[in-house]
Formats: C-alpha cells, sequence, structure tokens
C-alpha cells in the first residue's frame, strides 16, 4: 500500500477531535498532541476513576494528592511487548506515593504499579536507565500491602 501525505489528513482531523473531546471533559488539562497525550489520558483517568485532586501546575515532584492526604505522582505508558522498559520519565528523587498506568489501543487501561515510591527507588539503584520493565513493575505491585494502595482506599 503506498501513502501520502493526503493519508494522513483525515486522522490528524480524528486526533484533534478526540483531543478536543477530551479537552471538553478535562479542561484542566491541556492533552496536548506532543508527546504529553499518553501522559495526560493518564491523569484524566486519574482525576476521574482514583478520587485524586489536581495540585496546582509546577507544583515540584508530584501532580495529584489523594483523599488521605499523600502526595502521588502519575506516571503512563502505553502497552509495549511485556520484556521491554517502560520509558517513564523517573528521575532519581523519590514519589511520596507512585501509581503507573498502561493503556492499550482498545481504550482500557491498567495499573501496573500502585504503590509507595520507595519501591520504585530501590530496584532503580541497582539500574543504569530508569526504564523499568512491565513485569518488574508487576512484580513490584504484588509487594505492595493493599492498605498501602490509593486504588484500594477509594470507593466507587
Amino acid at each position: 500500500m503506498k501513502r501520502s501525505v493526503e493519508d494522513l489528513e483525515p486522522i490528524i482531523k480524528q486526533l484533534y477531535a478526540a483531543r478536543n473531546a477530551l479537552r471538553a471533559l478535562f479542561p484542566e488539562l491541556p492533552f496536548t498532541l506532543d508527546g504529553r497525550l499518553v501522559g495526560d489520558i493518564g491523569e484524566a483517568i486519574a482525576l476521574q476513576e482514583f478520587g485524586l485532586t489536581r495540585l496546582a501546575e509546577g507544583t515540584e515532584g508530584h501532580d495529584f494528592l489523594a483523599p488521605d492526604g499523600r502526595l502521588v505522582q502519575i506516571k503512563t505508558t502505553k502497552a509495549v511487548a511485556l520484556n521491554r522498559g517502560v520509558g517513564l520519565g523517573l528521575t532519581i528523587r523519590s514519589f511520596e506515593h507512585l501509581i503507573v498506568i498502561q493503556i492499550s489501543e482498545a481504550g482500557t487501561y491498567q495499573i501496573l504499579y500502585d504503590g509507595p515510591g520507595t519501591f520504585i527507588d530501590e530496584v532503580r539503584r541497582h539500574r543504569t536507565t530508569p526504564s523499568l520493565t512491565v513485569g518488574q513493575l508487576q512484580r513490584l505491585n504484588s509487594r505492595v500491602n493493599d492498605s498501602d494502595r490509593i486504588i484500594k482506599k477509594i470507593s466507587k
């Protein structure tokens, strides 16, 4: 199949239409199409599903406040092969609480990790890159006590 620039036009229009619909639902999030889109989708999930409150723009280190007062950082990735690293943009500093969301092309999501940032720091101390695999995140998540999760503490 030969591709042309004209083939992109309807797809780009759909992306912008979808972005505009997301902005209408969550006006506090920009949903930019410059690489932040996946992260903004994850933050929209956090706002809608987890009972989190968005902190002021530019707040250092964390983006949300949990109902119990914990500071929370949301990181989002799209579905990738299980053994590939998940580039989460994690820096050396720790998060009080971290939730990692993986979204799929089907429009569904799963929680890869919901727990203290110290668990992530522990693993990353022994790595040369900040990326962790989906499997590593899931194994770390299995070590988190239910009482330490954000998602278990909210009522739907």
